[in-house]
């Protein structure tokens, strides 16, 4: 392995480690229920991700085509999580949840650090292979049933939220409809933005 590929392999070691153990105190705070929050599920994911991107660089030697595309579906996702807590979610409950959000507990680790950890490596150190166009849909796909399955347990009264824009009881079904064809405009931005910037530093 070359200077590069060892400093990925340590990086994303140390993501695994962080997103794994601040999953198990979710879940140990929350019990299984901790779950039903994409903050977790998009971390997880995340872990998966590198936890793929280790194996292939110790093993192969390289990052495979299909590793690079589900480290870009999972940077997206996390991408998703910072943006969201930041621009819609800190606004909705007021400025006194900044500190919370971002920087308390497990928040700290699957609201901040890891998400731009994430970024930072998908931009600029996973390079050896290009992102296709069409790639950028599929990016959208976890996010798409993530929200559909929330609103289904949510119209069976199984689940309430957890966030206010999937509270469909409480804001009515055209709010939450308009909310999520917001977040997946959002979505398809971000995977849109990452996409260019990855391709910027390929070149």
């Amino acid at each position: 392995m070359n200077c590069k590929q060892k400093i990925l392999v340590f990086l994303h070691l140390f993501l695994v480690i962080s997103q794994i153990t601040a999953a198990v105190f979710s879940v140990l705070q929350r019990g299984w229920w901790a779950f039903q929050f994409y903050t977790l599920d998009s971390n997880i994911f995340s872990a998966i991700t590198s936890i793929l991107l280790i194996w292939s660089l110790l093993t192969k030697n390289c990052i495979s085509q299909k590793i690079h595309n589900l480290r870009f579906y999972s940077t997206c996702c996390v991408t998703v999580t910072f943006i969201v807590v930041v621009a819609i979610l800190i606004p909705m409950l007021g400025v006194d949840s900044f500190y919370e959000a971002l920087f308390c507990g497990t928040n700290f680790w699957h609201h901040t650090c890891c998400p731009l950890l994430n970024i930072f490596s998908f931009i600029f150190l996973e390079k050896e292979k290009k992102i296709q166009n069409k790639q950028i849909l599929w990016a959208v796909v976890p996010t798409f049933i993530y929200a559909v399955v929330a609103i289904v347990l949510n119209l069976l009264h199984i689940m309430d939220g957890p966030y206010p824009f999937l509270q469909i009881y409480k804001q009515g079904f055209l709010l939450s409809g308009i909310w999520l064809l917001v977040i997946m405009t959002l979505v398809y931005f971000i995977a849109f933005c990452l996409k260019k910037l990855n391709d910027i530093t390929h070149s």
